[in-house]
């Protein structure tokens, strides 16, 4: 159990390392701490010890004294590599790690912990402060190509036509869309910060896509055959997203494809992220991890009709639905 405590020192210790950059200045014969250290101007001994707790969980390996090469956990942490997780792991630790010091709040009164440490909710504090709607669709837009590929591969959308992707962030799922499909054009719906986020190219090119700042509370774009809701539902609560699938309702065809992508809720006491994720969700937006037979309900209560569930090589699963 007291082992168990202490898994925050590691993980702040990769945070300090993905901020740092001391992945991107290691090559293939390695690098001394003095060598890290003159490069990133940070004091020699402190980095030693950094890069020793990461060696000890396979982040770095330290093949002769005071030298150290990456593991293939340690790649993902380069800046340019195909798998890097490293926007993601800032996003995991800025927003998230500030907010659980809070996690108390949100036991007592049920409400985002969150909120209360910043006096907004979560995505209209990104609306106020681009700089850190950067780093969440930064680390949001990473995560998504990387599992793009296998939800790609475990659903056929050369069916589809014209894709609405409805909180697409920076448009890193749709480009990995359009790129495979070239005879698919998209349509990308979110708030202002991920638009311009995707128009600057930050999660790929999106050719042959429309660009649509739109608050979906209110109304979602129609005229798609294909709306994808891709790790959005579960920041919300029951409520909100009903109101989200009732729009999308609204905007779809009879025709109409809808695909929930999400990661779905292990049983109890089942070791799993989803249950992990489950806590996140609520002390940082209210939101939750739910089951199939969970999205079956609000899919029921919306208008549409759950037609069939698609595993994929990644953590998330596609739940296809159809209007009623």
């Amino acid at each position: 159990m007291i082992r168990r405590f202490m898994e925050i020192v590691p993980a702040r210790a990769i945070l300090v390392a993905a901020k740092l950059g001391v992945a991107d200045f290691i090559d293939v014969d390695g690098a001394t701490t003095a060598q890290l250290a003159a490069r990133l101007d940070v004091d020699t001994d402190a980095l030693r010890r950094l890069l020793q707790i990461l060696a000890s969980i396979g982040v770095f390996r330290e093949t002769e004294p005071d030298l150290f090469v990456l593991t293939p956990l340690g790649e993902t942490l380069r800046s340019d590599g195909p798998s890097s997780v490293r926007d993601y792991a800032i996003y995991v630790h800025d927003f998230i790690y500030e907010s659980f010091a809070a996690l108390d709040v949100t036991v007592r009164t049920g409400k985002p912990a969150f909120d209360a440490i910043h006096g907004m909710a979560f995505f209209d504090y990104l609306q106020k402060h681009p700089d850190r709607a950067a780093i969440f669709h930064a680390g949001i837009g990473r995560r998504g190509r990387i599992e793009a590929r296998a939800i790609i591969d475990a659903y056929d959308f050369s069916v589809a036509r014209r894709v609405v992707d409805v909180g697409g962030g920076n448009g890193a799922f749709l480009s990995a869309i359009l790129a495979a499909h070239p005879d698919v054009s998209g349509v990308l719906v979110d708030r202002a910060a991920a638009i311009n986020a995707a128009k600057a190219g930050q999660g790929g090119e999106l050719p042959r896509c429309e660009f649509v700042d739109s608050d979906i509370f209110k109304q979602i774009y129609a005229g798609g055959d294909t709306y994808t809701l891709k790790r959005l539902l579960f920041d919300f609560s029951d409520e909100d997203a009903i109101r989200i699938l009732e729009n999308c309702r609204k905007a779809a065809s009879d025709g109409a494809r809808l695909l929930i992508i999400e990661v779905l809720k292990a049983p109890s006491g089942q070791r799993d992220l989803a249950h992990a994720m489950d806590l996140v969700f609520l002390v940082l937006l209210g939101g939750r991890t739910r089951t199939q037979e969970h999205y079956a309900g609000l899919l029921e209560r919306s208008g549409f009709r759950l037609r069939r569930t698609i595993p994929t090589q990644s953590d998330v699963t596609i739940l296809e639905a159809a209007p009623v």
